[in-house]
């Protein structure tokens, strides 16, 4: 039977008042929508999806049909560009290569290297579990940040379904307004509902709630409800959609609640476990290195407590705090007129320009490394001493210790130095921006109110900003409207003109999503408008109230967290070196007194031997120099860890905060880490070799 030939159809019909051919038509239906989500779904593979597809080509491994089907439902829900049998072969593959090279300094380096062997094979076996959960990971990581949008989303939905019952346009007008994953899932159903994958805007939104209804009951139902609203008379649709709009604000609330009572457990743990208890068992490591210097060496220490302990911290940070609802969208400063470029500040006022900080970290960190550095290369046997030097009585000067700890203080500065110098401005921006959005509930209340008796919005704009000149926010509504004045700007152009918009100086995602629809609203008429914002200014109450009380429920925690970082942390990490130097000192001395008393001396090597047995093995022990650096980076470490967890329960995932609180932190605890551990050291010290000097000389 012959194929069916193609037919093309020929002739020009009438689309918006111009004669266009089938083929410009097709071409002029793809929507913004559209090109949005092509435009993402055309981006380039990224690692995962190369890794995966490149390791089917070396071993095929195909997973049960369970695992199979979790596998589809997220690799379909998050659009990544691989298959279930390519992710099983993945991690198959990785665990046999973390394997292979595991194995192989067992065959150069002998029988001693099998400590790096189990944690090559540990890390081969986490990196392959990792990659099997990451399409399922990645699902969480989605449905997590659009619950920020979600309330966003209803809320748009319901202010275009008074304004005009179309479900369809109600999608459009939730998709323009709201950003992230979700904005994007919005747009792919717009897009199917074009491509006729559903006969209509209801249809999809029935899929839509299907989708959602095991992760956010309370989205799935607010969209029921504005599905259901389509049809109703317009006394029950309104009571209909403000039911729908409670709901999720509830909900979310009530989401946010429980998942606050949730967080302690896991705080604890990373608090106790995580820092309190390490920093503690540092206690005995001046010990161990003493008295098991033979079996356990700096290379330990280093790898125990300056790498695998703070990534298993961080894994567990970001585990806990990827469960994380988001209230309020992120603020964003990278397109501020204001903000200077990465890695520099601004210098002047009307005329700018910016500095690199690199080069001031630089000299900071040259400065004050120069003295230890010449210290040590004219002293090399201070901080490494040489084999012999317990026969010698050789001991740790507190000066070298000083210059060790200089390095630390160093590296701890200049990393101050540059999160400082690359955040101030940006942070002194953010602020003002935090403080506009606190305020934006009561400003919209009031522009409601105004607009609500009949007055246009640019009046009504107008004598608000009169009742608001005490707030930061009135400087967003004068600059609308000086551009409407001076430039008869249109209202949309007054806020969001490219070159001129007010707009640009709040680059609030919530700012520019909600007065984007407020400008809309306003389009359509005074009273769509004034709805729309005392609409809005309840949402924003509903949801700093839950903000307060999150921060209410951990305050115990983080202020406990907060000391641990300034105070707790460095002292006991002080203490700790100082103990590593009068211990090592206090055991050289006692073997020199007791060898020159007649216990050790006279007696040949092997009495000698069992004099410096007594008290360890000195010789082989962890110089205390070295066990200061690795203590201090261990320090440095903690410190901004503990600035990651703390910005991240208050901000969520906030840079510009994290190198900020950072910055703080590491200066003011490097300075109590270098205060106790020098008087410490002077003061025990000197105590104690008195003491044996007395009794050694008695």
């Amino acid at each position: 039977m012959p194929k069916p030939r193609k037919v093309r159809r020929k002739g020009r019909i009438p689309y918006k008042g111009k004669l266009r051919s089938y083929a410009e038509l097709e071409r002029s239906i793809l929507s913004k929508e559209y090109n949005v989500f092509a435009s993402q779904a055309k981006e380039k593979l990224n690692w995962y999806e190369k890794y995966t597809n490149a390791s089917v080509k070396f071993i095929k491994v195909n997973p049960d049909k369970g695992t199979r089907q979790g596998l589809q439902d997220a690799i379909n829900f998050t659009g990544l560009r691989t298959t279930p049998t390519a992710v099983m072969s993945a991690m198959i593959f990785s665990i046999i290569i973390f394997l292979i090279i595991g194995l192989m300094p067992l065959f150069i380096l002998g029988f001693g290297s099998y400590l790096l062997t189990i944690i090559l094979v540990v890390v081969g076996f986490v990196f392959g579990y990792q990659i099997l959960k990451y399409p399922i990971n990645t699902v969480k990581m989605i449905r997590i940040q659009s619950s920020s949008q979600m309330v966003l989303a209803i809320l748009y939905m319901v202010v275009s379904m008074r304004i005009s019952p179309n479900l369809e346009r109600a999608l459009k007008f939730a998709a323009k307004n709201i950003t992230g994953s979700l904005a994007w899932d919005m747009r792919r159903i717009l897009w199917d509902i074009q491509l006729r994958k559903y006969n209509s805007a209801e249809e999809a939104i029935t899929s839509y709630i299907v989708r959602w209804k095991t992760e956010n009951e309370e989205f799935s139902e607010s969209l029921r409800l504005i599905r259901d609203s389509e049809y109703q008379p317009p006394d029950r649709a309104e009571a209909t959609l403000d039911q729908a709009l409670n709901l999720i604000l509830e909900g979310t609330k009530t989401r946010m609640k429980h998942y606050t009572q949730d967080l302690r457990m896991p705080v604890m743990v990373i608090h106790m476990m995580g820092i309190v208890l390490p920093v503690l068992g540092t206690i005995m490591a001046p010990l161990v290195a003493v008295f098991m210097g033979g079996a356990i060496g700096a290379h330990h220490f280093v790898i125990a407590y300056d790498i695998v302990l703070p990534l298993v911290i961080l894994w567990f940070i970001n585990s806990t705090l990827r469960k994380r609802p988001v209230t309020f969208s992120q603020i964003d400063t990278s397109k501020h007129p204001d903000l200077p470029p990465k890695g520099s500040f601004l210098i002047g006022k009307k005329h700018k320009t910016a500095f690199p900080v690199f080069p001031i970290a630089l000299i900071v960190l040259i400065a004050i490394l120069t003295p230890p550095i010449l210290y040590f290369t004219q002293n090399p046997n201070i901080l490494i001493p040489p084999p012999g030097s317990f026969d010698k009585g050789d001991q740790f000067p507190v000066i070298g210790l000083l210059m060790s700890i200089l390095i630390i203080l160093g590296i701890s500065m200049s990393i101050a130095v540059y999160y400082i110098l690359t955040t101030f401005q940006a942070n002194r921006i953010q602020k003002k921006i935090e403080s506009t959005e606190s305020e934006f509930e009561l400003a919209l209340f009031k522009l409601g109110n105004r607009v609500g008796a009949g007055i246009p919005a640019e009046v009504a704009m107008e004598r608000a900003v009169g009742d608001m000149k005490d707030l930061q926010i009135s400087d967003l509504f004068m600059r609308a409207l000086t551009n409407i004045r001076r430039q008869g700007m249109t209202l949309d152009r007054a806020f969001f003109d490219k070159t001129y918009g007010a707009i640009r100086y709040y680059p609030s995602r919530l700012i520019k999503n909600i007065m984007s629809a407020v400008v809309d609203t306003a389009k359509r008429g005074i009273g769509y408008a004034s709805e729309s914002m005392m609409t809005i200014s309840k949402y924003l109450s509903n949801i700093r109230e839950t903000q307060e009380y999150i921060r209410d429920i951990l305050s115990e925690t983080v202020s406990s967290m907060k000391f641990q970082a300034y105070i707790l942390t460095p002292m006991i990490t002080g203490l700790i070196v100082s103990m590593s130097q009068v211990i090592t000192d206090v055991l050289v001395k006692l073997g020199q007194g007791l060898s020159s008393a007649g216990l050790g001396a006279g007696a040949g090597v092997s009495d000698t031997l069992k004099v410096k047995g007594i008290f360890g093995d000195v010789d082989k022990a962890i110089p205390p120099g070295i066990f200061q650096l690795i203590v201090g980076i261990y320090l440095i470490e903690v410190v901004i860890i503990l600035a990651i967890f703390l910005t991240k329960i208050h901000y969520g995932d906030n840079k510009i905060i994290q190198r900020n609180s950072a910055a703080k932190m590491l200066i003011i605890s490097m300075t109590v880490y270098v205060l106790v551990s020098l008087v410490s050291s002077f003061m025990f010290s000197g105590l104690i070799r008195n003491a044996l000097t007395g009794i050694i000389g008695g």
